[in-house]
């Protein structure tokens, strides 16, 4: 299990009796008949995995999505025919006890510090992130993140490549020339839609999306295909979800967020301020570097869980609430944002952006997203609790 850290003692006894340790996701590779296509990286693996899923099985595919994302590659390794796709969401813990994997692609979509508290460093880390490529053959394809510096660094593997950009021209891959998503595949290129009409918001969710084009530019499909799935695709849960509008102030749910980098591409998605809800389990970040950012984006800050001091000290200069449950949060929030104080900026949005982990309070981040959903439907037909 992902769960158990490759240097827990029962791995380590088990080594010692000349017993092989592999991951759950290598032991569904192995028993798979269908090729892999691999998606990892800090964030936007899932909604890269799932979007992805959603492209090949547009086109006709049989497709299976799986791994981090939530279903086990062993629940899908033997029904998926040769004929058909795995589509797998894979984190660094899964590749801790990985030798023989190899996707017929493999995709990197970027890398900044997390999960230290178990990796130790950001190289261990990016070290992990390589053995999905370390195994590939040139007849396999792996895609970079042409924008990641960190991810353009640590390449590896003998995999042809494939490279995606919001930045500029690729040569081959998906980019975005002058608002327009665009496909460079041998040799050709192929104007597919302006970057404008694609349903999920924010500039990372642009990302996701050139991942999951360049991940399947292998698969030949039909550039109408693409694109009427595309505009179609609204996400998953939990990932800048809009919940509800009350008495003029949208909820939105990215429970998902549980590091820096998230929170970062959500504060970068609001034109206006916003209430941020943040807190949770500290995983040893950093936050100071997203001090400016705070200031400039967030009218109030409204904390929970173990995480809230060190959240308020990282961030001077901003107002903020430290609250014990999400319950009270959701109040809070929504009182700062139509109350708000003296001196203090109004907001027509409360964002739960937590950028820690959830396991101090909640069972995991879906939980913690179910949770304030429910507590905003609380506030809808209740109002504040007194």
């Amino acid at each position: 299990s992902p769960g158990i850290a490759d240097t827990h003692a029962i791995a380590a006894a088990a080594r010692r009796r000349g017993l092989p340790v592999i991951s759950e996701l290598e032991l569904g590779y192995l028993a798979a008949h269908a090729p892999l296509l691999a998606i990892t990286g800090t964030n936007g693996k899932s909604t890269t995995t799932d979007l992805t899923g959603a492209l090949a099985l547009a086109a006709g595919r049989e497709v299976a999505v799986c791994g981090n994302i939530g279903r086990p590659i062993c629940d899908v390794a033997e029904s998926v025919s040769a004929a058909g796709l795995l589509v797998v969401e894979v984190s660094s813990f899964q590749l801790e006890t990985v030798d023989r994997l190899r996707p017929f692609v493999a995709t990197w979509l970027n890398l900044t510090p997390d999960h230290l508290e178990r990796h130790g460093d950001l190289a261990a880390y990016a070290a992990l992130k390589q053995r999905l490529f370390a195994r590939q053959e040139e007849t396999d394809w792996a895609v970079w993140n042409a924008d990641d510096r960190e991810v353009m660094a640590h390449r590896a593997g003998r995999a042809s490549a494939l490279t995606f950009s919001r930045a500029g021209a690729v040569a081959e891959g998906a980019y975005v020339d002058r608002g327009t998503i665009t496909l460079a595949w041998r040799g050709g290129t192929e104007a597919l839609m302006p970057a404008r009409e694609l349903r999920i918001r924010g500039a990372h969710n642009l990302a996701n999306a050139l991942a999951a084009l360049a991940t399947v530019l292998p698969l030949e499909i039909a550039p109408a295909t693409l694109r009427e799935t595309l505009r179609g695709y609204a996400g998953l849960e939990h990932r800048l979800e809009p919940v509800a509008t009350v008495d003029g102030v949208a909820f939105v749910n990215d429970s998902k967020a549980t590091n820096t980098a998230s929170l970062e591409v959500a504060l970068a998605s609001f034109e206006r301020p916003v209430v941020l809800i943040a807190g949770g389990r500290d995983k040893g970040q950093d936050f100071t570097p997203l001090a400016d950012l705070v200031r400039r984006t967030v009218a109030h800050l409204v904390l929970i869980g173990e995480g809230a001091p060190r959240l308020a000290a990282a961030w001077p200069g901003v107002p903020f609430t430290v609250v014990p449950g999400l319950d009270v949060a959701v109040d809070a929030a929504f009182l700062h944002a139509t109350r708000p104080w003296p001196g203090q900026r109004g907001a027509d949005t409360v964002l739960l952006s937590p950028a820690c982990a959830s396991f101090d309070m909640f069972a995991d981040y879906e939980d913690r997203g179910r949770r304030f959903k429910a507590e905003v439907a609380r506030l809808q037909t209740q109002g504040v609790a007194s």
